[in-house]
Formats: C-alpha cells, structure tokens, sequence
C-alpha cells in the first residue's frame, strides 16, 4: 500500500513474497489491542477501507479481553479505574490455537478461519457508534488510541496527517460481536469489556493502560428494572441452574467442534457450571 500523507510504499511481508518464503503466521491479540494498540490497521488500509489477508496469515481477537489477566482472577475494584475491572484470562483459546497451529505447520492442517472485526462483516466501526451508551453500569466514553504520522525533522513535530483507526462493534450487553467470544461470553453472566476509563483523581476521560472492565447482569428482572439496566437479567437468560449447565455443555461442544476449545477445557467448564451457582460472578 501507499501511504496517502508520505508517499511510501510498502507492506507486510513483502520481501518474502516476492521470493515465495513467507513462513506460516497466526496472530493473536486480546480485544484491548483495538481500542489501545490500533490493532484495526492490520486489517485495514490507513483510511480505514477492508483488506483481506493473505492465505499464510490467520489472525484472531479474543474477545472482551483485557491485555493480560491472571489466571484465577476474580472481579475486583481498583482505584485507578473507574469500573470494575475485567479478570477475563485467554488461556482456553489460546491452548487451542496454539495446538492448531502445531497441526497447520507439522501436518498441513489448516486452522480455524480468521476471527477478527472487520469493516466488510460490518463488525469493525469508528468508535462512536461501537457501543451502547444506554448500560448505566458500563458508561461508554468514545475511548480508544488514535494514530497519526508525523515530521520529526522539525520542532514540534508537524503532523501530517491521521489514520483511521476504528474498533470492534458491541452487542446490546456491550460485548464485542466478533472475534472468539470463549465461554464467558458465550454463555455469560456479564459484560466483559476490553477499554476501563481512568478514574477521577487518575486522568479521567483517557483509558486506563492493558485493562477493561467487567459489569455483572442483574439476578433477576425486578432488578435489572429497578436499576434501568437494559441487559436480560440471569433468570431471564437461564431459567435456573439446570439450564445455564446446559447452555454451557452446548457451547464447550460447538468450541471443540470448530478447534477453538480443547477437550480438557470443555470439561472444565462443565464442572465449573455444576459447581458454580447461577448468581455465582467470577
């Protein structure tokens, strides 16, 4: 590609295409990525207009990810952020996709398709519209990372021009649409988001660094009433325990049918769901 304030051409991989040695890549990125790290660009030109990638190149988006959590963790409050913050770890899709990616280059067998945001699916869009601004829990500010190009020849630097960044498009819970949505998403009991604002006193109205935040559903719809929350409530979802367990033995078996979820895995989200009660938030 050109780019449109410089006048350069160049891109990805380019030198080894031209001598037919590009290696295999699989590229994966938690959500927070897009809205921090301006992970749209790799699928898009610098204004913003889809691209499609390359057959050796896979690329995948665990959805309503922070940047790292810790395995284990549960929803806590800190200070610095004004929302709960998100304990989401991506170790499940990421154990599958890396023993898929063993098979794509000991055997030859392709991985599962891409699954990422893009402007063609309509899943990829500027961050005004991303997300629903009606959740009194999970109060959405427009935030994410911009990206410009600048002459550093000169001082101050003169910008000489903005890319399109754009982000990934959220359901009505506030959750990202594409990308791999593993079992908290799936068969959820909240929103898990990839951005969490600074709080007051921390330099409200930026994002808070590598974190997102995390908002429970209501128990039940009295609830969700009383507090003007527009999400379904747990009860409304599930019935009773029963059915939430059942909810998520479906789901553990359609990941495994489409590589996004290793046996083991399944399994234990199918104890956990026994385990855990229907109110249980983690």
């Amino acid at each position: 590609m050109t780019d449109p304030f410089t006048g350069q051409k160049d891109g990805l991989l380019v030198k080894c295409r031209q001598t037919q040695t590009c290696p295999k890549v699989m590229q994966t990125d938690s959500e927070h990525e897009w809205w921090a790290s301006r992970a749209s660009l790799l699928v898009t030109d610098p204004s913003g207009n889809h691209i499609d990638l390359p057959p050796n190149v896979k690329a995948y988006m665990i959805a309503g990810t922070p940047h790292f959590a810790e395995p284990g963790t549960v929803m806590n409050q800190a200070k610095t952020m004004s929302l709960p913050v998100n304990p989401m770890h991506a170790g499940q899709p990421m154990r599958a996709l890396l023993t898929a990616l063993n098979e794509w280059i000991s055997v030859g067998t392709e991985p599962p398709a891409s699954r990422v945001p893009m402007r063609a699916h309509g899943t990829l869009v500027p961050a005004d519209v991303a997300a629903p601004k009606n959740i009194p829990t999970l109060p959405y500010q427009e935030l994410y990372t911009s990206a410009y190009v600048s002459d550093h020849t000169q001082l101050p630097p003169k910008v000489l021009g903005r890319y399109e960044v754009l982000v990934p498009l959220a359901d009505a819970d506030g959750v990202a649409i594409a990308g791999i949505r593993s079992m908290p998403l799936a068969v959820p009991k909240a929103s898990y988001t990839a951005w969490n604002p600074r709080a007051v006193g921390f330099g409200p109205g930026n994002l808070f660094p590598l974190q997102g935040a995390m908002s429970p559903f209501a128990l039940t719809k009295a609830e969700r009433a009383s507090a003007q929350d527009p999400r379904l409530s747990l009860e409304e979802r599930y019935t009773n325990q029963d059915a939430y367990v059942e909810a998520v033995k479906t789901a553990a078996q359609r990941f495994v049918k489409e590589r996004l979820l290793l046996p083991e895995d399944a399994e234990r989200n199918i104890e956990r769901a026994k385990a855990d009660k229907l109110s249980q938030i983690r």
